[in-house]
């Protein structure tokens, strides 16, 4: 939103300011632009997710704020960009805050799979 309102102040002379100009949400949340926060929370989930039961799962989610709306994916990824794309479409985000999502996303969800969701083993070195 910031940028389009003040495109006029970017030495670029190929943009137009637009100061009354408006996303589809009609404002944008008062968060930092970068990284993206939708596209890091939803990497990060879709790489768990993939990681115990393949990228590949079909599915499809509703939402109350979206009465009637039903969106359906192929994958885990699928839904991940998608999430992160909305946020480009509502005036929240760049590009590059998304990408920068997904790679946050990518590397929280490696951690957390290389350091907290590991078999536990009891005191007989069986799994518990």
């Amino acid at each position: 939103m910031t940028a389009i309102r003040l495109a006029d102040t970017d030495a670029n002379p190929n943009t137009v300011a637009d100061p009354t100009w408006l996303p589809l949400s009609v404002n944008t949340a008062a968060d930092p632009s970068y990284p993206g926060a939708h596209s890091t929370i939803s990497a990060a989930g879709a790489d768990v997710l993939s990681s115990f039961y393949g990228d590949a799962q079909r599915f499809s989610v509703s939402s109350p704020a979206l009465p009637g709306v039903t969106r359906s994916f192929t994958s885990f990824n699928a839904a991940a960009e998608e999430a992160g794309l909305s946020r480009i479409y509502a005036g929240q985000h760049f590009r590059f805050d998304h990408t920068a999502g997904l790679g946050l996303g990518d590397d929280v969800a490696r951690f957390v799979l290389d350091n907290a969701l590991r078999p536990s083993h009891d005191s007989r070195g069986g799994a518990s």
